[in-house]
């Protein structure tokens, strides 16, 4: 495996790899994912791998990685939002995590597109990899919708009219770069946020500039070559109706399941389930986010309960019991980001959680594992 650590010239010779090798996928179809980090997949990717999940779903950021347009740079490192954490040196600026490169020179901090993605798909590990992709770059943002509030993430906002293809041609080259490794391509994150955080256009203009990179991802003939979307925060069948253009070649539909309440995230298994199964258009569906966590925060979504590993591993039984579901991937490896929400596998310092064992014993039957069922070392 190439290691971020290593720097940026061993990506450099890894990316031939990356599109000569031949893109695992989830055994028998189905994902038993967790959503990844730079930190946690660095430290504790192993141990979730020895539990028994098969997949891992990351983000790449567009406008970080398409800076000047035409000229994407896979290589050159950045920071999302989640690589950082509290201000430590007091400067007004949320600082990188501790373990996450940061030498404060142009494409110095952070990991490389090229890196984050050879964490997961490179040697010797090579799960399957959902690659989100998300992030409108400044050469290509248009205005907020009318509906917005002021002052939206820059990087949510919609395409000038002028570079209405600029997308579909980023997704067709990520697809061309990482289909080789790579099985599925997610395009957009919870584009149906009130608050317009992560999409602050219109559904129409989701499905013009957004949905449309199906069809470049699909153009560029790799196997499988999935694509996967909306990916609604809050998912129904009315929801879908507003968000999904069916005439695009998408292989998956997608949202999370953040209720405040088992029952009601169950329930929602059921709901989505059933109306896929009643229509013929709904191709089946990944659950992309989800997680339990004890009583706190009030920004930390799922289920609010006693026993998180329990409501986790409902949640897991009951989209495996349903046809329509293909899969899952849970919200975080570690609480780095929000270490109040208790919903990762991983404290925020990389130690187990006597969930990570739960699960591997009660939903992946495995009782046999390379580690100590809780806390740091082997």
């Amino acid at each position: 495996m190439i290691r971020a650590r290593r720097g940026l010239g061993a990506v450099l010779v890894a990316a031939p790899l990356l599109m000569a090798a031949s893109a695992p996928t989830p055994p028998a179809g189905f994902a038993s994912g967790v959503n990844g980090l730079p930190r946690g997949l660095e430290t504790t990717l192993d141990d979730a791998q020895a539990v028994g999940f098969d997949a891992v779903r990351i983000f790449l950021s567009w406008d970080k990685i398409e800076r000047v347009e035409g000229a994407p740079d896979w290589t050159c490192k950045y920071l999302n939002a989640i690589d950082r954490g509290p201000d430590v040196d007091g400067d007004g600026k949320r600082d990188p995590w501790p373990g996450i490169p940061c030498d404060g020179t142009p494409c110095g901090c952070g990991y490389s597109a090229d890196e984050r993605v050879a964490m997961v798909a490179g040697e010797p590990r090579r799960l399957p990899l959902l690659i989100t992709l998300v992030g409108t770059p400044a050469w290509a943002r248009g205005r907020a919708a009318p509906h917005c509030p002021r002052g939206v993430p820059p990087g949510a906002l919609p395409l000038r009219p002028s570079k209405i293809t600029a997308f579909r041609n980023f997704a067709g080259a990520a697809a061309r770069r990482y289909g080789g490794v790579a099985y599925a391509f997610g395009l957009w994150n919870e584009p149906d946020l009130a608050g317009c955080e992560s999409w602050a256009g219109t559904a129409q203009q989701f499905k013009e500039q957004i949905l449309a990179a199906a069809d470049a991802v699909k153009r560029e003939a790799i196997s499988p070559g999935l694509v996967v979307a909306p990916t609604l925060e809050s998912p129904s069948a009315g929801a879908m109706e507003a968000w999904m253009d069916w005439s695009r070649p998408v292989d998956l539909l997608s949202f999370n399941l953040y209720v405040t309440s088992l029952g009601a995230g169950l329930g929602k298994i059921d709901e989505m389930s059933a109306w896929c199964l009643n229509d013929s258009r709904c191709p089946g569906f990944y659950i992309t986010e989800f997680g339990a966590h004890r009583g706190g925060a009030s920004n930390c979504p799922g289920p609010r309960v006693d026993s998180p590993g329990a409501a986790d591993l409902a949640i897991m039984r009951r989209c495996r019991a349903r046809r329509s579901c293909a899969g899952f991937f849970l919200y975080r490896l570690t609480d780095q980001e929000r270490p109040r929400c208790n919903r990762g596998l991983f404290d925020v310092r990389g130690c187990r959680k006597y969930r990570l064992c739960e699960i591997a014993e009660r939903f992946f039957g495995r009782t046999l594992l390379p580690f100590a069922c809780r806390g740091c070392g082997p």
